[in-house]
């Protein structure tokens, strides 16, 4: 049996290694049209703030590696056509040297294709000079321009921009965040945790809300100068920089795969397409929201490996007859690390659960680190707990503290929330108790027992 994966980012990669794992027989293609396997999408903060020397550092996997493990590996190999009917691949390999086009015929089809950045609400002087940096080739020019500037405009002011806008700060370069929304982070934090954040934004860091970058500005001779912004606010950019999340990158199915409105490919619970063949993972994919009925585009590399894996075990089920697993709902759990403080969200909050019909309260608590597990360190958690105002089930939480230690509490939220706990529930919870360890009332049990009395 062969299976062909087409695309070798996270998703693809988590696809093929389970394929292996899960049947060693089983005959794995992986055709990535770059030269890197696994390239993180940050990378180009990882190389601003010295994590790594070089882009090409920061992947996830080698293709020595794959080999070793029997899965096969075309690098630098671009797909220009799938032939459905026929189960054939057809692609074109580019060196330096020559550039040869191949075929190759499937059992089951994967498709990886992952995303990028696509830009279409700006008007054409405005497009010409906008930098994105989803692929490692964008994140050099983009790492280019950075090093030779001396102000940067940040279009987007979700986890993105943010992560972005802090590792140019240290950088002690002119910062600009710009952004259509009116709250920070929206989708990701309330205003209570976004307060505690901006107290730490340094000088060089401007914010603009409500605005979007209208048109460019030239200087005397017809050069350009910089942008414009709809609400008549100029700044003189060396370089503005897309950070907005991008979109699937179906083209090469859109004319024999069903697509969703959002431009997704279309898959059952499943993850298998409208043709059975074929599998779609990654970002490629809507995936279902935690007490909602809708799916939702969020492009993380959590969800990349979860489709990958579930995609793997379902294609070979699907052979086996074996039974197959369902995607389960998602919490959007995300973490983050800025300007001194690490941040993390989990299921909705507060601010968008109207775009649900959900009514909601919340409950938000500051504890010190004496309220921990015994801890030398001199620390703060701010906790925030959405639940239902009838049902009183917890849908979202969220975290910003000093404390790296203290992000694995929203794994526990995020467990709460699938598990659709209540207040009730999480206020008498079984958690330890020591003495010398930790006190009786976890502060778990004291956030609940507080949004109950309150």
């Amino acid at each position: 049996m062969r299976i062909v994966i087409i695309g070798g980012s996270h998703a693809g990669l988590a696809a093929a290694r389970h394929l292996k794992k899960s049947d060693p027989k089983v005959d794995v293609i992986i055709i990535e049209k770059s030269s890197v396997l696994g390239y993180v999408a940050s990378s180009l903060n990882l190389v601003l703030e010295g994590y790594i020397d070089h882009l090409q550092d920061s992947r996830t996997a080698t293709a020595s590696e794959l080999l070793s493990e029997g899965i096969n590996v075309m690098l630098n190999s671009e797909v220009v056509a799938i032939d459905p009917k026929r189960k054939l691949v057809q692609f074109k390999t580019s060196t330096a040297s020559f550039v040869q086009e191949d075929e190759v015929a499937y059992d089951g089809l994967i498709l990886a294709m992952g995303s990028s950045t696509f830009r279409t609400e700006f008007s054409e002087d405005v497009e010409a000079h906008i930098t994105t940096y989803k692929t490692i080739a964008q994140s050099r020019n983009a790492l280019a321009n950075i090093r030779s500037a001396s102000t940067v405009a940040i279009i987007g002011a979700g986890l993105i921009g943010f992560e972005l806008a802090e590792s140019l700060s240290g950088q002690q370069k002119e910062v600009h965040l710009i952004d259509r929304m009116d709250t920070l982070l929206f989708r990701y934090f309330d205003q209570e945790i976004a307060e505690i954040l901006m107290a730490r934004f340094p000088d060089n860091l401007r914010i603009y809300l409500n605005s979007n970058v209208a048109h460019t500005q030239q200087d005397d001779r017809g050069n350009y100068s910089g942008i414009v912004l709809s609400n008549g606010t100029q700044i003189d950019a060396d370089v503005v920089i897309y950070a907005v999340n991008p979109r699937p990158n179906v083209a090469l199915v859109e004319d024999f795969l069903a697509l969703n409105l959002d431009g997704t490919i279309k898959t059952d619970d499943y993850l298998q397409t409208s043709d059975p063949s074929i599998y779609a993972i990654g970002d490629l994919v809507s995936i279902p929201f935690n007490h909602s009925d809708s799916s939702l585009y969020i492009p993380l590399v959590t969800n990349a490996y979860r489709t990958g894996i579930i995609a793997a075990t379902n294609l070979l089920a699907s052979v086996n007859d074996s039974p197959k697993i369902p995607f389960p709902k998602m919490q959007r759990t995300v973490v983050s690390k800025l300007f001194g403080y690490y941040v993390s969200s989990s299921g909705i909050n507060e601010t968008e659960a109207p775009y649900y019909g959900f009514k909601v309260d919340s409950i938000t608590k500051t504890f010190h680190s004496s309220a921990f597990f015994s801890s030398e360190e001199n620390f703060e958690v701010t906790l925030k707990l959405i639940y239902d105002q009838e049902s009183q089930i917890i849908m979202g939480g969220q975290i910003i503290t000093s404390d790296r230690g203290s992000l694995e509490i929203i794994n526990t939220i995020s467990t709460l929330i699938q598990s659709e706990a209540t207040l009730q529930q999480l206020a008498t919870m079984d958690y330890f108790f020591n003495p010398t360890i930790s006190f009786p009332l976890h502060f778990l049990n004291q956030l609940a027992i507080d949004a109950l009395i309150k």
